[in-house]
């Protein structure tokens, strides 16, 4: 069986992505979701919950932020929140966080995401021993060692299919700081339209963003794994995770509806070159138009990633 996790950015495309046939919608509040696509109130989520619940399908609440002091404190309550909520699980990447959800009144089932550093079958069966029921695969990882990676494994592996990639998070205001350096007022970060670019590279357009967890990079390419999906498949790597961070609105809900077809195809062993191609047109007709696609890593030989 092949599962499909999707972001989203609101009450209103969470509904539409579980109304799409979708297993499992991701949100996620400012303080504990990191690179989340729109903020929650508890109330939403616990609407979005409700209609999950109804349609026996999961939420995940984001809580995969690296923790800080200010934040550690604040866990407790958020997961009391969470629980009353009914939130089926989250994903969880600080060690902090962990610690805390040791304890019974607090813990709910999470996939372990800790960005580049899930890497290996050894590291994920030692998070399956604290408490973690799934695990994100780094993004870096291509498919040479995937396969080497999920016979190992004890507990199910997730795999981003399309969206953005962080290649770099610093705690540091770091436009604030660059603002400030050329003495020019501060303009609004929260819209995430500003690009950076190589001075030796013009082609380069790494996306950026800043929030109250720091300054965030993206790599110039969107992942999007749609022709590829038969060889995860081929692993029994079958649960895809989309993100719709750089992705808004409609245009979102509609390219997830096409890893829903390609999972249909695959499911009934109709897969085809030409029927898949349909499906790659789509999704390239939909993505943003000063966004580009392509499979990152996926398809590296391990020498080229070492």
């Amino acid at each position: 069986m092949i599962e499909l996790i999707a972001t989203a950015e609101s009450l209103t495309q969470g509904i539409e992505l579980l109304k799409s046939g979708v297993d499992r919608v991701v949100v996620g509040e400012e303080v504990f979701g990191l690179r989340v696509p729109g903020y929650l109130s508890f109330e939403e989520i616990l609407e979005l919950t409700n209609l999950a619940h109804r349609l026996e399908k999961k939420i995940i609440v984001a809580a995969n932020a690296i923790l800080h002091n200010d934040k550690i404190d604040k866990a407790r309550p958020f997961l009391r929140k969470l629980k009353e909520i009914g939130v089926d699980q989250l994903l969880v990447g600080d060690t902090g966080l962990i610690q805390i959800m040791k304890e019974t009144e607090y813990y709910i089932p999470y996939i372990y995401d800790a960005s580049v550093l899930v890497t290996s079958h050894g590291q994920i069966n030692f998070w399956k021993n604290y408490g973690a029921i799934e695990a994100m695969v780094a993004r870096e990882v291509p498919y040479v060692e995937l396969e080497k990676l999920a016979p190992e494994v004890q507990i199910p592996i997730i795999v981003q299919v399309y969206g953005a990639q962080c290649i770099h998070q610093s705690k540091r205001n770091l436009l604030d700081n660059y603002f400030r350096y050329i003495e020019k007022e501060p303009i609004d970060f929260s819209k995430r339209h500003l690009f950076l670019s190589e001075p030796t590279k013009k082609q380069t357009h790494y996306s950026i963003y800043q929030d109250s967890h720091g300054t965030h990079v993206f790599a110039n390419n969107d992942i999007n794994l749609i022709k590829h999906l038969d060889m995860l498949f081929n692993i029994k790597a079958n649960i895809w995770y989309l993100d719709g961070i750089y992705t808004p609105g409609n245009n979102y809900v509609e390219i997830v509806k096409q890893y829903l077809n390609a999972r249909e195809l695959l499911e009934n062993y109709e897969w085809s070159e030409h029927k898949v191609e349909h499906l790659s047109n789509r999704i390239n007709e939909l993505h943003p138009v000063n966004r580009e696609l392509a499979t990152n890593f996926f398809l590296y030989s391990a020498e080229k990633v070492k």
